[in-house]
């Protein structure tokens, strides 16, 4: 298994792990704008990224990981990770970590020296493991009113 960027061949294999990632948490897949955002980022060199780890055996995708760098309003510059997924026959074998390690060390590679990201709360108590052996901390929640 390798972990790399995503290339134009990933494209209908991360669409699927997107449209699963979506259908979990409850939320409306938008295919079209997901494909498009994607096209969009493969044309130009950003500070965006979706980190996939790969089996060469297999010849498939087994997980991704979405990372950027943002500004905040003050300025601060951050790195934010979302959409991590694993293959649900593929979970709890350490290709998550492996897929957040790669993306923490693009970051420090970067001189990014905070990262965030959001999970529900009693979402996914694997995940919520994962970060916090990788050393992310709760800083904030979040509430919402749905209208």
């Amino acid at each position: 298994m390798i972990i790399r960027e995503f290339s134009e061949q990933d494209i209908d294999e991360i669409t699927s792990l997107m449209k699963k990632l979506c259908s979990i948490k409850g939320q409306q897949f938008d295919e079209e704008r997901w494909r498009t955002s994607l096209e969009k980022q493969m044309k130009r060199d950003s500070n965006t990224g979706v980190i996939v780890a790969f089996d060469k055996d297999m010849n498939q995708i087994l997980g991704m990981g979405h990372c950027s760098v943002r500004n905040s309003d003050n300025g601060f510059r951050f790195g934010y990770i979302s959409n991590l997924i694993v293959k649900e026959e593929r979970r709890r074998t350490g290709i998550g970590e492996k897929i957040m390690r790669h993306i923490i060390d693009f970051f420090k590679k970067n001189h990014i020296q905070s990262i965030r990201l959001a999970l529900k709360t009693n979402f996914d108590k694997g995940a919520q493991t994962l970060f916090t052996k990788l050393g992310f901390n709760e800083i904030f929640k979040i509430y919402e009113l749905q209208l």
